[in-house]
């Protein structure tokens, strides 16, 4: 986990992301991720890596989609670094490094309007209106359908700073409310006690972008003609799988404390399988659609300086020198920083 928050982290990684520029393509990001999931000992093989990366953008999406306002996608991003912190409390070195990613965020994006807000959170909504996974977690709690496509929730807290929809007011030429015209709602709208905090520490609120493995927590949502019991429903959440327990804790064991021994002429680290079984894994890369399967880009400097003249120049304009550096194609920079690290 450090090894990889390390990476994430890093100054210069930072630097590039918070460069004002467009949004990056699909395959950019898939290998910007598979780099970030490889910084570490940890190895998947190509199924694992598809389903863990299917696995990381709907998560997302569906947290864009379900944030009540568009401002509220910085509360989102705030949780995610919250949950990173409480990794690597016992590293001060690298929570410095997130405190700083955090504190940049807070200059850049806490300043912005609302209108700006929504503009990025189309953005980001059109990125991933074509992907319509269906995740596990997602259909058993039904805050997904069948075909991959979320539940709005047509009840619960309103937006910090709007009112419960229910009452149309009526004003005359001069500003003065002349008429007031009651309707209903169609939904149980309550109004939210505060505000989620926007500082370096503070209570979010907002439960999007939390762990949704939480099993004490029940999942946020609200559907029309559900009749299912909160009590039971608490109940059915308090007593979670040992067995998945154990797992997590095994892995977390792997990922975080494991000493690995070096055998000769062997890769040093482990193999993470995201299936039940090898033969599950298997079947699910044979059976995956062409476009929905990427393959991991490995980049070695020394042989791709030979074979590659553009990749070489990308890599040597992030070399430290007195003059200024000028980006090619979008995405490429990124990529190639990252091998350096």
């Amino acid at each position: 986990m450090n090894d990889i928050i390390t990476t994430m982290f890093n100054k210069k990684f930072m630097e590039e992301l918070f460069k004002p520029q467009e949004l990056y393509s699909k395959k950019a990001l898939r290998t910007v991720y598979d780099r970030l999931a490889h910084a570490s000992i940890m190895r998947l093989n190509q199924a694992s890596m598809d389903k863990l990366y299917d696995l990381m953008t709907m998560a997302f999406k569906y947290q864009v989609l379900l944030c009540p306002r568009p401002k509220d996608i910085l509360l989102v991003t705030f949780n995610h670094l919250d949950a990173i912190k409480d990794f690597i409390q016992d590293s001060p070195t690298i929570l410095n490094q997130v405190d700083e990613t955090f504190r940049q965020l807070i200059d850049m994006y806490s300043c912005l309007s609302a209108g700006e807000f929504q503009l990025i959170r189309q953005t980001l909504l059109i990125f991933f209106q074509d992907m319509h996974i269906r995740v596990s977690i997602f259909l058993k709690d039904k805050v997904q359908n069948s075909n991959g496509r979320f539940v709005l929730p047509i009840s619960g807290p309103v937006p910090w700073g709007t009112e419960v929809p229910g009452l149309i007011r009526m004003f005359n030429c001069n500003g003065d409310e002349v008429k007031r015209v009651e309707f209903t709602s169609g939904g149980n709208y309550v109004i939210p006690q505060r505000e989620g905090s926007f500082d370096l520490y503070g209570d979010r609120v907002l439960k999007l972008g939390t762990n949704m493995y939480n099993a004490s927590r029940p999942v946020e949502t609200h559907m029309s003609g559900a009749s299912k019991s909160s009590a039971s429903h608490t109940k059915e959440n308090a007593a979670p799988n040992p067995l998945a327990k154990e797992e997590l804790n095994f892995l977390a064991r792997l990922m975080g404390g494991l000493e690995i021994k070096k055998p000769s002429g062997t890769d040093p680290g482990f193999r993470l399988n995201l299936f039940t079984t090898d033969e599950e894994e298997e079947h699910a890369a044979l059976t995956r659609p062409e476009e929905l399967s990427y393959k991991v880009i490995n980049i070695q400097a020394t042989q791709d300086q030979e074979r590659n003249k553009e990749l070489a120049q990308i890599m040597g304009e992030f070399e430290v020198t007195d003059q200024p550096r000028q980006s090619t194609s979008k995405g490429d920079d990124l990529l190639a920083m990252m091998d350096e690290l």
